[in-house]
Order: C-alpha cells, then structure tokens, then sequence
C-alpha cells in the first residue's frame, strides 16, 4: 500500500481521492474528534494522526515522509496536541473566507439583482393568484367537438377531456359524457385576471349541474400562489448556510423558468396588460 493510501484511508477515502473530497472528510471527522467536543484520549489521538496526515496529503509531502515521522516522534503528545488545534483552526479560517466569498458572490452583483426582480415578480403573480377566486367571473359560451376516454383527476375521481370549437382544451372532474354527446352547448366560467376555467355548466335547461376543472392553476389552489412566495422568502430568510444556498437555486432556476412558463402561456401577460378584461 503507497504512502498516500495509508494516509487517505485514515480519512476512509480512497488513493485518488481529490483535495476537496480530503478537505471535507477532514472537517467532518476533526470535529468529531476535536478535543472540546471529545473527551476520550483515544479521540484526541485520531484528532492528532488526522492533522498530521491532512497536513501530508494537502501538502503533497509524500517524498518527506520519514523526515515528518522523525519530527513527529521528537515531539510530546502535548505539541502535537496544539499544532493539531492550531492546523484544524487555520482550516476554518480558510473555510469561512471561502464561504464569505461564495455568499457575497450569490448575494451581489447581476445575478442578485435578477434574484431579487424573480421574488418580486413571484410575490405580484401570488397576491393576484390569492385573491382571484374572490373576483367576478367571466362566461364564455362554447360548443363540445369532441371528448375522451376518462383519465384519472389529480386528487380523487375521474376527468374526461373536451375540446371545444374555440380551440380550447380542459379537463372536466366526474361527468356524465353521455348528456354532452347529444347537448354539446356548454357555458364554461372563467376567472377575471387569467382567464382560467373553474366550472363547466350545459346550456340545456334541464341540465342544472357545474362541474370543476380539473389540471389547471386554479384547480391546485393555494399550492401555486404560495410555491411562488418561496424567493421572497428566501431573500427575507438570507444566511450564511447551506439550506439558503439550496433555496437560492430553488428559487433562481425552478421557480424562474416556472414564472416565464407561466407568464408567457395562454396569454397571460395579455390578460395582466389589460386587467382581466381580455
């Protein structure tokens, strides 16, 4: 076994391991194993054997091997002890600049501005999302062309599709298929800023049920709205740590790719433009 192996395999890694994969394995267990968080002689040890073979490993001193064990051994455990701690604190040191770096980075600068215009974006599309179920509704008078087999509905029940002679398309919860094959005449509401089908009544007059869209924004209320409250939180909620770093990216390309989509389909944009009234 090289030298290098036996070094890496203190840290449970393998030959080949890189410097940031042995930077990270060195972290986790020097903390484990920090004298102020282990009492155990046996740990204090480990936290010694794994400074020195860091030291070793990110140093490349391979070829100064034996002249490392000779200092080594001329040392008291108590020396070591200390250029241990001393080495796992220029460590951190060096963690934390980085980590300040990288959170200045995503926190500043053209990228942080198109953060900030997403959340804010997000935060307008919500409120109108959140209070257009309480807005007037507008009817739409449409003829059935064509319709399904039944699909299964996104929470309970089945749904059939319809496609109309104004080239729209929807899917309608549980039914009755039967009375639109020889009453095709239906009355479809939508709601006021987007324009987005609620409920489905037949224009025939013995027929008095509404039935619920099924597959749109609406139908998955409040879930939508709030999904895009999630970058205005997240800047609310900035930190130095990992889960605002995941959030981040959440929210920079998830939600921001899900807000053009949104925006950009079944003319959206149009209908905002207009206050509902196209």
């Amino acid at each position: 076994m090289s030298t290098k192996a036996q070094y890496c395999e203190i840290f449970g890694l393998h030959e080949n391991a890189s410097k940031d994969e042995i930077r990270k394995a060195y972290r986790k267990l020097a903390m484990q194993y920090h004298p102020d968080k282990n009492s155990d002689p046996k740990a204090h040890q480990i936290f010694i054997d794994l400074a020195e073979a860091y030291e070793i490993l990110i140093g490349d001193k391979f070829n100064k091997e034996q002249n490392v064990v000779k200092k080594r051994n001329e040392k008291t455990f108590e020396e070591r002890k200390k250029e241990a701690e001393h080495r796992f604190k220029k460590q951190q040191i060096r963690e934390e600049k980085e980590q300040n770096a990288y959170f200045k980075k995503l926190t500043s600068g053209l990228k942080w501005s198109i953060f900030k215009k997403i959340a804010y974006v997000s935060l307008f599309f919500s409120i109108i999302l959140f209070i257009e179920p309480l807005l007037p509704k507008h009817l739409e008078s449409h003829t059935i062309l064509e319709f399904s087999p039944k699909y299964s509905g996104i929470l309970n029940g089945d749904v059939i599709c319809f496609k109309t002679d104004k080239n729209l398309q929807l899917f309608i919860k549980n039914p009755d298929a039967r009375l639109y094959s020889t009453n095709p005449e239906i009355l479809i509401e939508r709601s006021w800023f987007f324009h987005n089908p609620t409920k489905v009544w037949s224009k025939t007059a013995f027929i008095n049920d509404s039935y619920e869209v099924d597959f749109s924004v609406l139908s998955l209320f409040p879930t939508i709205p709030i999904l895009l409250l999630f970058p205005v939180f997240t800047i609310y909620f900035k930190r130095k740590s990992v889960k605002f770093t995941l959030a981040y990216f959440v929210s920079f390309y998830f939600i921001g790719i899900f807000l053009i989509y949104f925006v950009f389909t079944q003319e959206r944009w149009l209908h905002i433009l207009t206050l509902g009234f196209v």
